[in-house]
């Protein structure tokens, strides 16, 4: 009954060690969940005094140093390009503006379609990038493939596993 009681308690705390790092990387959003948080958050960029870029969130939880915000049912809407992304989640940078996306992501871009697992997006380089699975539709075409890389002057490449369909 003894060894019984010492092994119970032993795997509780191997079970708290394996998962305090866990916890302890989304300490500062759970925390500041009940006290930082903006509900409508929206950010504009504008060029030559029209709005270039409207990112908007249903709601933004702030981490301590309000460096972060942890998005829900993100909007990116790029005007000149008329290019607008949907995310269920999203973190955005406040110091460095750059974006991560992640779950249900689209990207309508004129008369097609972008699926991606996740997204990136760093304002300072230009590029849009994803590391998983990306499906591009079109009315002509679909192409899939894994890792995906975007540059302000349009060019789009997929890195590995390209699959091409025309009709």
């Amino acid at each position: 009954m003894i060894l019984w009681g010492f092994i119970c308690i032993s795997m509780f705390f191997i079970f708290f060690i394996v998962f305090s790092d866990e916890r302890d990387s989304r300490r500062d959003f759970s925390i500041s969940k009940a006290s930082s948080y903006m509900e409508g958050f929206r950010i504009v960029s504008k060029k030559d005094g029209k709005d270039a870029l409207i990112l908007t969130a249903r709601r933004a939880d702030f981490s301590r140093d309000e460096t972060l915000a942890r998005m829900e049912a993100v909007t990116m809407d790029i005007k000149k390009e008329g290019v607008v992304l949907n995310a269920d989640h999203g973190t955005y940078n406040m110091n460095t503006k750059d974006l991560k996306l992640e779950d249900n992501i689209t990207i309508q871009v004129k008369n097609s379609v972008i699926h991606a697992q996740n997204l990136s997006w760093n304002p300072s380089q230009g590029v849009l990038s994803a590391e998983g699975k990306v499906q591009m539709k079109g009315n002509k075409f679909t192409v899939e493939g894994e890792g995906l890389t975007a540059t302000e002057d349009n060019k789009v490449t997929l890195m590995r596993n390209v699959k091409a369909i025309f009709y």
